[in-house]
């Protein structure tokens, strides 16, 4: 898996872009890297761009991955999940009813425009 995580926006969004297959190591290094860019207070979002990503085999896995990720920043962000392409609707509910607590500013979505779009919508005036 290639994992890539970038400030994109003039510094205000942090990006995370994966893609092929995850590991919990990979997954584990983008947390510690977006949670640290996440300190910075310009940061208003966090983008996680997985279109890319290839599915896991468990949904348990995939929330899990999600769940840890969401936890461990220090401060509540808007987060922007943007799914992998394989993933059905069967699939996303069984993700949803394995995540404990989804925060209200964590949504998912199937395209990266839809993220933006939403992300843009919850800037502050």
């Amino acid at each position: 898996m290639t994992v890539r995580v970038d400030l994109v926006g003039g510094g205000s969004v942090v990006e995370i872009r994966a893609s092929g297959q995850a590991t919990r190591r990979e997954a584990g290094w983008a947390t510690e890297r977006a949670r640290e860019l996440s300190q910075n207070p310009s940061v208003r979002a966090i983008l996680a761009d997985c279109s890319e990503a290839e599915p896991q085999m468990s949904p348990q896995l995939s929330a899990e991955m999600i769940e840890n990720f969401l936890f461990a920043l220090e401060r509540p962000l808007p987060s922007a999940y943007v799914m992998p392409r394989g993933w059905t609707d069967t699939y996303l509910t069984a993700v949803q009813r394995e995540i404990i607590d989804l925060p209200p500013h964590a949504r998912f979505f199937a395209d990266r425009d839809s993220a933006l779009a939403w992300l843009s919508a919850d800037e502050p005036a």
